[in-house]
C-alpha cells in the first residue's frame, strides 16, 4: 500500500512512500520539525544576513535582499552599488553636483550661496 497517494499521511508537505510506511519531508527553504510531520520556515537571514550587504528579509520558504536609501541591488541580487544621483538627472543640482555614498550634495560657482531647501544656487 502507498500511504502517500492513498492520503493515509499526515505530512504537512511531503510524503516520501517506505516500505510499509512512509516519510515526511519539506520543500526548500524549510525544516521537519520534531513530530516528523510539520514543516517550519526557515528564517535563512538570520547569522550571516545570507549574504545581503545591507538587508536581508525573510520570506516563506525563500528570502529576498534589499538596499539601502542611495544604493542600487546588483545582479546578484545580494550586494549593493552606489546610486551616483549626479549622472541621472541635469535638474538635480543648479551648479555642481557632488556624488557621495547614498546621497550627494550641491554647490554653487563663486560669488552664489546655495538654499539647501530647492538646491538652487543664488
Amino acid at each position: 500500500i502507498n500511504e502517500c497517494s492513498e492520503g493515509l499521511s499526515s505530512c504537512n508537505q511531503l510524503c516520501i512512500n517506505t516500505i510499509g510506511s512512509y516519510d515526511c519531508d519539506c520543500y526548500a527553504g524549510f525544516d521537519l520539525k520534531s513530530d516528523n510531520k510539520t514543516c517550519l520556515d526557515i528564517n535563512e537571514c538570520t547569522g550571516d544576513n545570507r549574504g545581503c550587504s545591507d538587508s536581508c528579509t525573510n520570506t516563506i520558504g525563500s528570502y529576498y535582499c534589499s538596499c539601502n536609501s542611495g544604493y542600487s541591488l546588483n545582479s546578484d541580487k545580494h550586494n549593493c552599488t552606489d546610486i551616483n544621483e549626479c549622472l541621472f538627472s541635469d535638474s538635480v543640482c543648479m551648479h555642481s553636483c557632488i556624488n557621495t555614498p547614498g546621497s550627494y550634495y550641491c554647490t554653487c560657482g563663486s560669488g552664489y550661496t546655495l538654499n539647501n531647501d530647492t538646491n538652487i544656487c543664488q
